[in-house]
């Protein structure tokens, strides 16, 4: 299993449990390409895992074609020292880790499990890279794990044998199911900045904003189109989550957020908080697809700062709205969101139960 971001750890680690309940773990190798280390270190601790090898690829402003080649040659390299003991290889999404896993896969004739298959947005462009790497990892998977009856019909569409499919759910929720008995509504936060400046009294907006599209002007829009908003409902209170990527997080410092009384920015928050605090809000405004797939269970609609998704199910229960950086379409979102409220009879991702048909697939194609 290859893991290199923090939401590839999120989902894969109900698959990694699994294994362990079923006093299978022997048969697990973790690799951690470190793609997002700052952000995943703290991950491994929590979910009690710990990863048997890491790459360390990361390097201060590297391109996506270093970080690929860094990856690949890396990855190559453990890869020759385990060899005969590799039945397949799993990696989750749609990240350079992902991308780069599939190719070495094919490369070494290994079959590669895809965990979070078929999703598409039909867009290259959007989510940029993210969109090119899983339709190159969809062409190297010899088994498809798809969330919803819409990436399965988007795999067969592409001519992938319905044989070679699983719709087993997204392992988010299940994730989630287990984060929220760790939960205690009564303890501190783990950020003082929060403890000290939330507000109970008040509706919170809950926001993040990471991905490559977003950056330069659209950034600068949607920063002004928040400060707007908040200036306008002083009765709420924004919280905007940080990235660590600088081309993200420098401007958002460097904005007139800072100024605005109820709006607080904070660091990257624990996975703990970020659960509790999305569960407390009233609205998400975020381009981030593990929001979307998150805030159903919370009753909690999201305002997605993107033109295309590739989970339209939360778009078709109308749990969330695509509105791109175009300020007035974020505001009529705002507006009736925090007007109507919603209603999510259940979250259109997944039921719980993924981790456990995922690995039943697994153990049958080992027979």
């Amino acid at each position: 299993m290859v893991i290199g971001t923090r939401p590839e750890l999120i989902k894969m680690a109900p698959i990694i449990n699994e294994f362990k309940e079923r006093g299978l773990e022997k048969h697990l190798l973790i690799v951690n390409t470190a793609q997002h280390k700052e952000l995943l270190d703290p991950f491994w601790k929590m979910f009690n895992i710990t990863p048997h090898f890491s790459l360390d690829v990361m390097r201060p402003d590297q391109s996506l074609g270093e970080l690929t080649a860094r990856i690949l040659i890396h990855f190559q390299e453990y890869l020759d020292t385990i060899r005969d003991q590799i039945f397949a290889i799993m990696a989750q999404g749609d990240t350079t880790t992902v991308l780069s896993t599939s190719l070495i896969s094919f490369y070494n004739k290994i079959p590669f499990y895809h965990l979070e298959g078929g999703l598409r947005s039909f867009d290259l462009q959007n989510p940029f890279p993210e969109e090119m790497n899983r339709k190159v990892a969809s062409i190297a998977a010899s088994q498809h794990f798809v969330p919803t009856i819409n990436s399965r019909n988007n795999l067969l569409k592409e001519g992938i044998a319905g044989d070679k499919i699983l719709m087993s759910g997204n392992t988010i929720v299940d994730s989630l199911e287990v984060v929220k008995k760790m939960i205690n509504p009564l303890d501190p936060f783990e950020d003082n900045n929060l403890n000290q400046r939330m507000d109970k009294s008040k509706s919170l907006i809950f926001i993040t904003c990471h991905r490559r599209e977003n950056q330069g002007q659209n950034l600068s829009t949607i920063l002004q189109a928040i400060i707007e908003l908040a200036e306008e409902n002083k009765h709420m209170q924004f919280l905007w989550i940080l990235h660590p990527n600088p081309n993200i997080r420098n401007p958002v410092l460097d904005s007139k957020l800072q100024s605005i009384e109820n709006i607080i920015i904070t660091e990257p928050l624990g996975y703990l908080d970020m659960i509790r605090v999305l569960a407390q809000s009233v609205l998400a405004i975020s381009d981030s697809g593990g929001i979307q797939e998150e805030a159903p269970s919370f009753n909690v609609p999201v305002i997605v700062l993107r033109e295309a998704t590739e989970r339209p199910e939360g778009v078709e229960i109308g749990a969330s709205k695509l509105v791109g950086a175009n300020p007035d379409k974020m505001k009529k979102a705002f507006r009736e969101f925090v007007d109507n409220g919603i209603q999510i009879a259940s979250n259109p991702y997944g039921d719980g139960m993924a981790s456990s048909r995922i690995v039943n697939k697994i153990l049958e194609l080992a027979d």
